[in-house]
């Protein structure tokens, strides 16, 4: 993959979709599946996909030369997300529980990850824009500190520090919501 700003994938004066698309697809996708909480379709998932590389193109013209692509797709990704999840009224049969229903220590495990993927979910969305590209960085590209840090230019104490406090922060919402860790 060549380098990650909008300038490298500038020719004359428009951006290359095609070659982003390439670079950026799989990395896009990887984000977005690791990212939803509710059973969305493959449909609706590659729905999002979509939307993501459709609002670059759209935004060509506001975008700073120097926007690195990883973070604003991302954020992009985030957005699409959630507005999936607000446009969509999703039902369910009770027929497709039927067997988690039959076992309660089943039911009462889903319904406690459940509520900890959206404690967590929440806790993401109130993060900064710094702070949310760092964790997903760090936690769902297994990018190494130090990459972060050259990256995102910044140092690798700074990384680190903001690591920390996502992590404390995560942390005390889920001893909020009633899933204690001691201490």
């Amino acid at each position: 993959m060549r380098n990650e700003r909008l300038k490298d994938y500038q020719v004359d004066g428009k951006i290359n979709m095609d070659q982003i698309i390439d670079d950026f697809y799989g990395y896009v996708s990887i984000l977005v599946k690791n990212s939803v909480t509710t059973n969305l379709t493959d449909e609706d998932l590659e729905e999002i996909i979509s939307d993501v590389f459709v609002a670059i193109w759209r935004n060509q013209e506001q975008l700073s030369e120097t926007t690195l692509l990883k973070p604003y797709l991302a954020g992009i990704a985030k957005n699409k997300i959630k507005n999936k999840y607000r446009k969509s009224e999703l039902s369910f049969s009770l027929s497709d529980y039927e067997e988690k229903l039959s076992d309660p220590a089943s039911l009462e495990r889903e319904v406690q990850e459940n509520e900890q993927n959206s404690i967590i979910q929440k806790g993401l969305e109130a993060l900064k824009t710094e702070e949310y590209t760092i964790f997903i960085l760090f936690y769902y590209e297994a990018k190494k500190i130090k990459e972060i840090a050259e990256t995102l230019h910044l140092s690798e104490g700074k990384v680190k520090v903001i690591l920390h406090r996502v992590r404390k922060s995560l942390k005390r919402n889920l001893e909020d919501g009633g899933y204690g860790y001691g201490k």
